[in-house]
C-alpha cells in the first residue's frame, strides 16, 4: 500500500498555541506558560524549539519594517516586508510579552535556515511555533452542508453575535446578506472561508492561532480564536501576486467576494474533461459465486447504460478480486488480483469481467482478505483528472490486524485513511447470509468504516439479504443510473443538479429488505439513490476545491464551531494535526517497533511489560540497553522511549499511559486489541515515511530537507 496520489500542496492552519484533544474531538489551547521553550545559539544558527527540535519561524505583520540592527535608527533593509510570509528566527533580543497588546523586543530573521537577513520588532511579527496545525474539514453537501466560517474584525464583534439571545437570527441574517446579487457586508465582518471547499491537497495556506478566549455558553468547550490568514507564494501560482500589491482578501474586495461565493460551478477547473473511474472490488471466494455471476450482468448493464446515455462520457472501469492468504491454501491462486492494470472502457470491461470466476477451493475460515482487495484498488492505477470510486462487494469480514491471515498489517481505519489520501470514494455492498450470522456485526463495522467518505457522517453502505439477487442487481443498477446522470450534468456544467439533492423522508435506512422491494420499489430506489448522490456530490466538492483560493493578509476572529449550531460537536469546521519532520517520523517508527516487540514478548513469556521492553532495548543495543532505563518509568510516556515532541504535547493516549499495573489488568482481548492498534499505526507511519509525495515544503525557496507532514492527532500512539 502507498499513498501515491496525495500530491500538490497541503493547506494547513498552524496553531501558535498548543492544544489538547478532548473526548469530543475538539482541541483546546493551553496556557502560554506551557508553550515549548526556544533555544537560540546565536550567529547563523536558526533558533529551535527545545522539545520538538523544529526551527522557530515567525510571520511578519502587514506594513512591517526590517532593519540592519535591533535599532529603529539603523539602516532599513525592507520597508514593507511581505505580510505573513514565513521567516526563520535566529536571535531573540529583549523579548517582553507582559503587555500582550504591545510586545517589546527584537527578532533577527531570514528567509532560509542559513540566511539571517535583518531585525524586526516584536510588535511586527508573530511567533509561529509549528507543533500543531489546523485544517478545514470537508463541508459536506446537499442538506448536510455546513456554512462557511465567518471571520470577524474583533473579538467584541464576534461576541456580539455568539453571546446574543438572538444568535440564530443574527447568524442567518449575516449569511443571507452575503448571498445576494449585491452582497451586503456587515461592518463586523472582515472575511470568510470560501464557500467552495479549499481542498487540503490543493492549496497551501496558513491560519496561525495568535490568541484565544474560552466561551462558557454551551455544553461543550468552545473558543474564540484570533487568526492571521496567509498564503505563501508557491511556484507557478500567479494569483498570489495580488498580495504583493497590498490587496488583502476582505469582504470589501469585490474580486475576492466574487470568488468566495463560488460553489457549484466548473469555472476555473477542467471539469468538462473530467473522467469518472469506477473500480469494482469483489470477493471471489466460493460463497460469492452467484453474486459474481449477477455482478457480471449488473456491471455490464452499468457500463452499457452509462455509455448509451452519454455517448461522449468518459467513464472507465476496473476490477479487483480478493480471496484469502495463500500461505493457508496456495490453491486459492491470489490474495488480491487487479484484473485491469489500467482503467478500461465499457466494452473492454464487459469482456474482462465475463472471465472472472469464483474459486472452487475453500479457504480455512469464513473471513477473507477484504483489506488487501480494497488497498490494491485504492493504490493501483487511476486516470489523471478523474473522480475515483470503489464499489466493494462481499459477504464476509476481513481478518483483523494481528490475525495470522491478515496479509496487509492494516485495519479498516488505515485503509480508509489511504482512500482519503488518494481521494477515492468507497461504496460497500454487504451480502448478508443468515448462516453467517456471527460474522455480520464485524463485517458491517468494517464495511461501514471503509465506506465513510469525507463530507458525510453516513456510510455509503448497503446491506442486502443473501440469495435475493434481484435486489442486489437493483442496488448496482441504481448506482449506475445516478452515475450516468452525474456524468451528463458535469460535462454540461450543470453541477447544481448533481449536488442539490434532498433526503426523502422514507430513505432513512441503508439496509434493503425484501418487503421494501415488493411493497414500494420507488422507496428502495430512493434510499440507494440518496447514498450514491451524496458520495458523488462530496467527491465533486473536493475536486472543485482545486480552483478555490483561501483568504490572505488579514487578522480575524472566528468561533471554533459552527456559528449556526455551536452545540453540534459532529459538525466542527476544523481538524487538528501535528507537523512532523521526517526525522521525527523515523523516531516514532523506531519507538513503536520497540513497543510492539515488547508487547509480543510479554504475551509470549508472561514477563512484565517494562521488563520485556527493557529486554528489547538491550538486545537492540547489543546488551547495553542504551541510555534509556524504562524499568524505572512510572508510565510509558515517562520512559524517554517515545520521541520528546510527543511528551511535550498536551495529549494523552492509551499507549502513553501504559504501566506494569495497567498492562497486567488488561484482559486477553484488550491486550490483543492494543497490539492490533499499535501494529496498524506503525504500518501507517511507515507508509507515510516512505511516500515522498506526502511531504510538504513550507517554503519552496528553501532547498534544505525541511519538509513536514501534518499528522492528525487521532493517529498518534
Amino acid at each position: 500500500m502507498s499513498y501515491q496520489r496525495l500530491k500538490n500542496r497541503n493547506y494547513i492552519l498552524p496553531a501558535a498555541a498548543l492544544f489538547i484533544a478532548t473526548s469530543a474531538g475538539i482541541v483546546l489551547p493551553v496556557s502560554a506558560t506551557e508553550v515549548a521553550e526556544v533555544d537560540c545559539k546565536g550567529g547563523d544558527q536558526v533558533c529551535r524549539q527545545k522539545t520538538t527540535g523544529l526551527p522557530l519561524r515567525a510571520l511578519p505583520r502587514a506594513l512591517s519594517t526590517m532593519y540592519s540592527d535591533p535599532d529603529e535608527n539603523s539602516e532599513v533593509i525592507a520597508s514593507n516586508v511581505k505580510a505573513f510570509w514565513p521567516v526563520y528566527v535566529f536571535e531573540r533580543k529583549d523579548i517582553d510579552y507582559s503587555d500582550g497588546a504591545n510586545p517589546k523586543g527584537w527578532y533577527r530573521v531570514g528567509p532560509m535556515q542559513n540566511d539571517p537577513l535583518g531585525w524586526m520588532q516584536a510588535k511586527d511579527v508573530l511567533e509561529w511555533k509549528q507543533s500543531l496545525v489546523i485544517s478545514y474539514k470537508h463541508p459536506g453537501s446537499g442538506e448536510d452542508r455546513r456554512q462557511s466560517v465567518l471571520m470577524f474584525k474583533t473579538k467584541e464583534d464576534l461576541a456580539t453575535v455568539v453571546e446574543s439571545s438572538e444568535r440564530e437570527t443574527m447568524v442567518a441574517t449575516l449569511y443571507a446578506n452575503l448571498e445576494g446579487q449585491s452582497p451586503a457586508v456587515d461592518d463586523r465582518l472582515i472575511s470568510r472561508e470560501p464557500k467552495r471547499f479549499v481542498a487540503i491537497e490543493q492549496k497551501f495556506y496558513m491560519l496561525p492561532v495568535i490568541d484565544f478566549e474560552s466561551v462558557d455558553l454551551f455544553d461543550q468547550e468552545t473558543r474564540y480564536l484570533q487568526l492571521a490568514a496567509a498564503v505563501p507564494v508557491q511556484a507557478g501560482d500567479t494569483r498570489n501576486a495580488r498580495s504583493e500589491e497590498g490587496q488583502s482578501d476582505t469582504l470589501q474586495d469585490s474580486a475576492f467576494i466574487a470568488e468566495t461565493g463560488l460553489t457549484e460551478t466548473i469555472e476555473g477547473t477542467s471539469a468538462k474533461d473530467l473522467l469518472f473511474d469506477v473500480k469494482f472490488v469483489m470477493d471471489m471466494t466460493g460463497s460469492m459465486g452467484p453474486y459474481i455471476d449477477r455482478t457480471k450482468e449488473a456491471v455490464s448493464k452499468v457500463a452499457q447504460t452509462v455509455v448509451r446515455d452519454n455517448p461522449e462520457a468518459k467513464v472507465r472501469f476496473g476490477l479487483v478480486g480478493y480471496r484469502d492468504d495463500l500461505r493457508i491454501n496456495p490453491a486459492l491462486e491470489f490474495v488480491a488480483k487487479n484484473f485491469t492494470s489500467e482503467m478500461v472502457e465499457a466494452d473492454k470491461f464487459v469482456e474482462i469481467i465475463s472471465n472472472a470466476k469464483a474459486t472452487e477451493v475453500s479457504s480455512e475460515d469464513y473471513q477473507e482478505e477484504v483489506f488487501a482487495g480494497v488497498s490494491e484498488a485504492i493504490t493501483s492505477n487511476w486516470n489523471e483528472n478523474s473522480l475515483k470510486f470503489v464499489v466493494l462487494v462481499g459477504d464476509a469480514s476481513s481478518h483483523q490486524v494481528g490475525h495470522p491471515q491478515n496479509t496487509t498489517g492494516l485495519d479498516a481505519n488505515e485503509v480508509r485513511a489511504s482512500a482519503d489520501a488518494n481521494k477515492v470514494s468507497v461504496f460497500a455492498l454487504h451480502i448478508r447470509d443468515e448462516r453467517a450470522q456471527p460474522d455480520h456485526a464485524l463485517a458491517e463495522h468494517q464495511f461501514r468504516k471503509l465506506a465513510t467518505n469525507p463530507g458525510s457522517p453516513d456510510a455509503a453502505y448497503l446491506s442486502i439479504p443473501a440469495f435475493d439477487q434481484d435486489q442486489f442487481e437493483l442496488g448496482v443498477k441504481q448506482l449506475s443510473d445516478d452515475l450516468a446522470v452525474a456524468v451528463a450534468n458535469v460535462r454540461t456544467g450543470n453541477l447544481p443538479q448533481v449536488m442539490a439533492y434532498t433526503k426523502p423522508d422514507s430513505a432513512t435506512s441503508s439496509s434493503l429488505s425484501g418487503s421494501e422491494l415488493d411493497s414500494d420499489k420507488t422507496e428502495t430506489q430512493a434510499a440507494v439513490s440518496l447514498m450514491t448522490q451524496t458520495v458523488i456530490a462530496n467527491a465533486l466538492i473536493e475536486y472543485l476545491g482545486a480552483a478555490a483560493y483561501p483568504p490572505r493578509d488579514i487578522t480575524a476572529w472566528i468561533l471554533d464551531r459552527d456559528l449556526s449550531d455551536p452545540e453540534n460537536v459532529l459538525n466542527t469546521p476544523v481538524e487538528v494535526r501535528v507537523l512532523l519532520k521526517k526525522s521525527q517520523v523515523n523516531d516514532l517508527i523506531r519507538a513503536m517497533e520497540d513497543i510492539l516487540k515488547a508487547v509480543k514478548r510479554s504475551q509470549l513469556t508472561g514477563m512484565q511489560f517494562f521488563d520485556a521492553l527493557q529486554g528489547v532495548l538491550a538486545q537492540a543495543t547489543k546488551g547495553g540497553g542504551g541510555s534509556i532505563n524504562v524499568k524505572d518509568a512510572q508510565r510509558l510516556s515517562d520512559s524517554g522511549l517515545l520521541p520528546n515532541w510527543i511528551a511535550s504535547l498536551p495529549y494523552r493516549s492509551a499507549v502513553m499511559e501504559i504501566n506494569n499495573e495497567t498492562y497486567e489488568a488488561l484482559a486477553a482481548e484488550e491486550r490483543a486489541k492494543l497490539e492490533y492498534e499499535i501494529e496498524a499505526k506503525l504500518k501507517l507511519y511507515q507508509e507515510i515515511n516512505e511516500n515522498t509525495d506526502l511531504w510538504v515544503a513550507l517554503d519552496e525557496r528553501d532547498i534544505s530537507d525541511d519538509h513536514v507532514y501534518p499528522l492528525p492527532l487521532s493517529v498518534l500512539p
